[in-house]
């Protein structure tokens, strides 16, 4: 007879994700993963089989995360310009030492890993094809509403800021707000 689980898998997915986000893929041990994930070794192959597929299934943590925590002002129905700028802006303001200093699990991955590993080369291309698709429908939106010229490239200004995005969450780990705020402003200035 099965043995039941005496944890929450979705809580301890949780746990998981922050080791990585915090430690990067290579830099975490199972006995780390063990210690705060508040389960055994036994437990963690039993549930999620490897080291790898806890990881990738974290990635997937991270998507909800960031839709929830992150990016919820972008994926308004109505987000446009404003809300991208907002967005931007605010970013580039959070202070270093918090969570966001911590840059992006992401880029953090793809800066890491690369194309190293498929499957999670496949998963850090799956968030981005997100995050580009959701700035497809801002920036759409925004020619709708009259803030961006008819003739605005979707493809490749969404490309483009995907970019500023990774940028930012990699430079948001060392500039000060000051130089933040500039890269931000000479972003948005090209696409007005």
């Amino acid at each position: 007879m099965p043995r039941s689980k005496l944890y929450d898998e979705n809580t301890v997915l949780e746990h998981a994700m922050h080791v990585f986000w915090q430690n990067g893929y290579e830099a975490t041990s199972v006995r780390l993963l063990e210690k705060e994930m508040g389960i055994n070794q036994f437990s963690i192959y039993s549930s999620f089989s490897s080291k790898k597929k806890l990881f990738i299934k974290s990635i997937r943590k991270y998507l909800e995360h960031v839709r929830q925590n992150v990016y919820h002002i972008l994926l308004q129905e109505n987000a446009g310009m404003k809300e991208l700028e907002f967005f931007l802006l605010k970013t580039a303001q959070k202070n270093r030492g918090s969570e966001t200093s911590r840059g992006c699990l992401v880029v953090n991955t793809a800066a890491e890993l690369g194309g190293s590993d498929e499957e999670i080369a496949a998963e850090v291309n799956g968030y981005f094809n997100f995050i580009r698709d959701m700035l497809k429908k801002v920036l759409q939106t925004a020619v709708e509403k009259g803030e961006i010229s008819p003739d605005t490239d979707i493809e490749k200004q969404s490309a483009f800021f995907l970019g500023v995005m990774q940028g930012l969450s990699v430079a948001s780990k060392t500039m000060d707000p000051g130089q933040l705020n500039d890269f931000v402003s000479i972003a948005l200035k090209q696409i007005k």
